[in-house]
């Protein structure tokens, strides 16, 4: 246990006993042995039956005999009711935690003592105000009860307990108007009938107990039936992204096994690439769909003539239109494929350019995707810096001038920018390169 946790504990338990005292002292003892049996017997009964909620918390009706007794004047009942709730919940929990059995039954005797308090002014006077008085008391021990124990919970597991009291406490408040009330009736029927009338209103909280179980019961099954979905989803989802990831190596593989000049540039391109994208936006990054497409951009080559493919050297004019046709080849063969839309936008878009001269759709500056716009200065450093059949390739720093030179008219200055920025040997790295070809400018 924390020593934040410790301090709690012990603050919790110094309001006990300061809430025993006040009863103690400010209070009359009002008291009778009967109430004191009847309301701790109904607290203990209530715990005892209590529903277990997703198996990780109980709701019971121990309330109500605590708010009974306050507003029944019996102070010394309440806080001996509210003890022994405490103490039969903790044990029911099945914990070994000294702190626990100390720390819920002081919680509820402080909840206790503030039903006292708030029901006081209305103890012997009519019913109409005993049973406002016992709502006020039961919204009162709501908010302090589950406000003590989201701070707990907090702590224990280190959360808001502004998030914890939201997410898994905050629903409760409907039900302990409904305590407060029944409780106003309660205490009333325990002044009227010297104790014996609280027999007549059992049968309610019975009721609410037995509605709550449904409720409990349906909302888990509902639950259940949720996560189980969800699941499936999950791995429907997994299937999926494992069989595109399978058919996009695939395809690649065959791109590079006709493209003989260019093993390893889809790997290589995709690494830097998404080591750019990830210094501009982490989540777009970190998108699987974008990966593929940058594994795939190519894969249109799969319908140019092995003879303009392989080509040594320029290409004429009409094997130029030819070889302009692979991106949206590359687009048509992904779309059947089942692959996203995302991957075929990169394919169809990966020659545009930023001043608009690009091919296919001569797409301009923005228009142009984010994740394109960085990927076509990964492609063309990997291109000038890899070895081809009719040249050398360009060392690192060499590439990136050209890059640097063509920055807004080819490329997108933002993109040049998040290339210059990163870690010369990280970039060699990425693209592979021999560390005899890396130099660096100063």
């Amino acid at each position: 246990m924390s020593n934040a946790m410790r301090l709690f504990v012990a603050a919790v338990l110094l309001a006990a006993a300061g809430a025993v005292g006040l009863m103690a002292l400010w209070l009359p003892a009002g008291g009778s042995g009967l109430a004191l049996l009847v309301f701790a017997a109904l607290a203990v009964a209530a715990e005892v039956i209590g529903e277990d909620v997703y198996g990780s918390s109980t709701v019971s009706l121990s309330a109500v005999p605590v708010l009974a007794a306050a507003c029944a004047g019996e102070p010394g009942a309440a806080l001996v009711a509210a003890a022994a709730a405490g103490i039969v919940t903790t044990a029911r929990a099945g914990t070994r935690r000294v702190e626990q059995f100390l720390f819920n039954p002081a919680v509820l005797m402080v909840c206790a003592a503030l039903a006292c308090l708030v029901t006081r002014p209305a103890v012997g006077h009519a019913l109409p105000f005993v049973v406002v008085a016992g709502v006020v008391a039961g919204v009162g021990y709501f908010a302090l009860n589950n406000g003590l124990v989201a701070v707990a919970i907090g702590l224990d597991q280190h959360r808001s307990p502004r998030e914890v009291l939201r997410a898994e406490l905050s629903w409760l408040l409907p039900s302990f108007v409904g305590y407060g009330l029944l409780a106003g009736l309660l205490g009333a029927a325990f002044t009227l009938s010297d104790g014996w009338g609280v027999l007549a209103f059992l049968v309610p909280p019975a009721l609410m107990r037995h509605g709550q179980r449904q409720v409990v019961l349906r909302t888990e099954k509902s639950v259940k039936q949720l996560k189980a979905a969800h699941r499936e989803l999950r791995e429907a989802h997994a299937s999926v992204v494992e069989s595109h990831r399978s058919t996009a190596a695939a395809l690649a593989q065959a791109i590079e096994a006709r493209d003989s000049g260019t093993g390893g540039h889809v790997v290589r391109v995709t690494r830097l690439a998404t080591a750019m994208l990830a210094l501009v936006d982490p989540d777009l990054a970190a998108d699987e769909h974008l990966s593929f497409g940058f594994l795939l951009h190519d894969v249109g080559k799969i319908g140019v003539p092995d003879a303009i493919l392989r080509k040594p050297g320029p290409l004429t004019f009409e094997e130029r239109a030819v070889m302009d046709k692979h991106p949206a080849i590359g687009h048509r063969i992904v779309s059947q494929a089942g692959f996203s839309d995302v991957v075929g936008e990169i394919v169809l878009t990966h020659h545009e350019r930023w001043d608009g001269l690009g091919y296919p759709q001569g797409l301009r500056g923005e228009e142009i995707p984010l994740a394109t716009r960085l990927f076509a200065v990964a492609d063309s450093l990997d291109a000038m810096t890899d070895d081809r059949i009719y040249r050398t390739g360009m060392t690192l720093d060499e590439a990136i001038v050209e890059v640097v030179q063509h920055s807004g008219t080819q490329f997108d200055p933002l993109a040049v920018d998040v290339l210059c920025r990163m870690d010369r040997a990280l970039v060699a790295e990425l693209l592979q390169l021999d560390r005899q070809r890396v130099i660096t400018l100063v």
